[in-house]
């Protein structure tokens, strides 16, 4: 009796292009509200990332024509460039890269052995390390005030171009102000004004609709985000409604931060996710639970990334406990 076969069209470079595609929306909504930046940012983050990779897979002496374009390193350039702010400095960038292409990914042996994110290493590093830079979202830019010029105000602290000026997100400010403006925040989201706080809405929808073109491409698990969501809508639900001078409403909670960047491109990483259905609703269950916890009660406004690392240390113990079942028997 022969071993059964799964047939698939995908290899690792194409799931990784269909992925990259799917970001696509999320990438111009962030273009429109941002400007250039963005792709100037996402132009950097690439290439240092691609040159990290080149020289890790040449310290291991491993095929670098079929690993250095398979397009992994590339996806995880692109959702740390875009979770971040514009306008980084160049050295930044490099740690970040570094971290997320260096220490997350090829010192656990190269893509499919890490366990942990190698995005949200990247990005925790990044605000542990440097927080007034990575929580600070600045506003769209007129043309006239140069891409060049408006990195060297940011790094420096100099007042070059009078219209740029730093915001903090929704998230940001239900931790800093008072809750008579968290409900005045909750109508601004909505606006369409080219403000941090408007674009979040957008942004997230970007993000949404890039998810639901994976899920229609069979890229990703659909019990990751419909769990992750799901949870983390019910208890935002459940602060709610119990509080509402103190907690925000559940649809800010969910189009804000990076919600939906979480359900459908960092959760769904099959690599740092449990290997069984089961497991899946429980690891991304975890998600939900620790994002809500981080966002209302500790001093992070977001706690996407430091949830989904959490959770990546929890896979080997829930893939213990909730096994595979062999051929012929039902997956649970």
């Amino acid at each position: 009796m022969n071993i059964p076969y799964i047939c698939n069209t995908y290899n690792v470079r194409k799931i990784m292009f269909l992925v990259v595609l799917a970001c696509f929306p999320g990438f111009l909504v962030e273009l429109y509200f941002f400007g250039w930046d963005v792709l100037i940012q996402l132009f950097y983050f690439s290439s240092i990332s691609l040159l990290f990779e080149f020289i890790a897979l040449k310290l291991g002496s491993k095929d670098i024509k079929n690993h250095l374009f398979d397009n992994s390193s590339f996806v995880s350039s692109i959702l740390l460039s875009l979770s971040i702010p514009p306008l980084l400095p160049l050295w930044i960038i490099f740690i970040g890269s570094f971290f997320s292409i260096i220490v997350s990914k090829h010192l656990y042996g190269g893509l499919g052995q890490n366990i942990f994110n190698p995005a949200m290493i990247g990005y925790v590093v990044l605000l542990i390390s440097f927080p007034l830079y990575i929580n600070s979202w600045h506003k769209n830019n007129n043309d006239h005030c140069t891409i060049l010029v408006k990195q060297k105000e940011r790094n420096n602290n100099l007042k070059i171009c009078p219209e740029f000026f730093t915001e903090a997100t929704p998230l940001d400010n239900f931790k800093t102000k008072s809750h008579f403006d968290h409900r005045y925040q909750e109508k601004l989201i909505i606006k369409n004004d080219k403000t941090v706080i408007s674009s979040c809405l957008y942004i997230n929808i970007g993000f949404l609709l890039g998810g639901l073109y994976l899920l229609y491409k069979k890229i990703i698990c659909w019990r990751i985000p419909f769990s992750f969501l799901t949870v983390f809508t019910i208890l935002s639900s459940i602060s709610y409604f119990l509080s509402k001078s103190f907690f925000l409403s559940p649809l800010f909670h969910v189009f804000s931060g990076g919600t939906m960047m979480c359900a459908f491109f960092i959760a769904t990483d099959p690599v740092t996710t449990a290997s069984t259905n089961l497991g899946k609703v429980i690891f991304a269950g975890i998600i939900g639970i620790l994002t809500w916890l981080i966002r209302n009660y500790s001093d992070y406004p977001d706690g996407v990334a430091f949830a989904v690392l959490f959770s990546n240390m929890l896979v080997p113990l829930i893939d213990h406990f909730i096994k595979t079942p062999g051929y012929g028997h039902k997956n649970i």
